[in-house]
């Protein structure tokens, strides 16, 4: 007799139990999570002197530090039409309190951390790293259009990847460490170009690698998956409508849908196994966001136990909010506490927890 413990059935059994039923993968695949809202821009507050009533918005890039930690969030709308990027910690609920540092003048489109605990921000025309406090520039690496980036240790060498959405490459760059800094980036790889053109690409963004060194790409107006091989020789990909970003948990890999707001899961042969839609109602958030222009962007995955996704523009629902601290915006209406009752608040990450099943 086994003993009384909980226990998260696997891929292959929700698939045989789907079929057993005749149930949708999308059901099953909705009820193995639970949502909350990890973290939104409070407009009646301030951070840092700043204050949050028009920013920052648009919040892309997201990445997760080594440690799983830190949150860190890249807004491409803040203060002189430039952006900024957030140190955010996840165990802390007060969204004053959880917001560790601020790094202003940065797009942070994409964003990826390495071993190390550094970051790496796509901004305009480069890749620029900071040390993990995001106190301390490193490096500046120049790019075209790079939406996407991550890094990989290949024979304990650090290598960095980056997307172009402009002429559908993938670059490779070996880089050169001195003590705890990033001093260098040579392009180095893909038969020495250091270059890849991804045949078939129109507008990669969001890159990830595998545990088997693959890199699986969004491909947002092609409409497609990629799947490419550590040496670039095999391509594969899938049909997924608007996918912004990809996250891999073991055998599942998570695609966001950008404007389709929902999010599709593919396995490693990719097959689409199924799709998650977020609770909006539940989580009183709107779910077409400011002005009808809601996204799901970046998703970055804690190992077996789920998943961070950026909600850009998003928004809370009725013009109110229920999230942030209680201030002099608070008020009760018909006998429940808003913690702004006049005005909504924005840019929500959400949190997706894997829920434990009794044997």
């Amino acid at each position: 007799m086994l003993p009384p413990r909980t226990k998260k059935l696997p891929l292959s059994l929700l698939l045989f139990i789907a079929c057993t039923l005749g149930l949708s993968l999308e059901t099953l695949a909705g009820d193995a999570y639970k949502w909350s809202v990890q973290y939104i821009v409070d407009n009646s507050r301030t951070i840092f002197g700043r204050p949050q009533k028009v920013s920052p918005r648009h919040n892309r890039g997201l990445a997760l530090s080594p440690d799983a930690k830190y949150l860190y969030a890249g807004y491409h709308h803040s203060f002189n039409n430039s952006g900024e990027v957030r140190r955010i910690r996840i165990d802390v609920a007060d969204y004053d309190r959880a917001t560790e540092a601020l790094l202003p003048g940065v797009q942070g489109k994409a964003i990826t951390t390495d071993d190390k605990g550094r970051v790496y921000i796509c901004d305009n025309a480069c890749i620029v790293v900071y040390d993990a406090l995001l106190e301390r520039r490193e490096t500046r690496i120049p790019t075209t259009v790079c939406e996407g980036v991550a890094t990989a240790r290949e024979g304990g060498q650090l290598v960095l990847y980056g997307t172009d959405r402009e002429d559908g490459t993938l670059s490779r760059w070996v880089l050169q460490e001195s003590g705890a800094d990033v001093t260098a980036a040579t392009l180095s790889g893909f038969d020495g170009s250091g270059v890849l053109k991804v045949p078939g690409a129109y507008d990669l963004r969001g890159l990830k690698i595998d545990a088997k060194g693959n890199f699986w790409m969004a491909d947002l107006k092609g409409n497609k998956v990629f799947r490419v091989s550590q040496d670039g020789k095999e391509v594969k990909s899938v049909s997924v409508q608007v996918p912004m970003d990809v996250a891999i948990d073991g055998e599942r890999i998570f695609v966001t849908r950008s404007t389709e707001r929902a999010i599709t899961v593919i396995d490693n042969d990719l097959n689409v196994i199924g799709s998650l839609n977020v609770p909006w109602e539940e989580l009183e958030l709107s779910p077409y966001g400011n002005s009808r222009n809601g996204a799901l962007g970046a998703i970055v995955v804690v190992p077996g136990k789920g998943f961070f996704v950026a909600n850009e523009a998003g928004q809370t629902a009725n013009q109110r909010s229920t999230y942030g601290r209680v201030d002099e915006h608070s008020d009760f209406v018909n006998g429940k506490m808003f913690r702004d009752v006049f005005g909504d608040d924005n840019e929500p990450i959400l949190r997706a927890t894997e829920v434990e099943t009794a044997p």
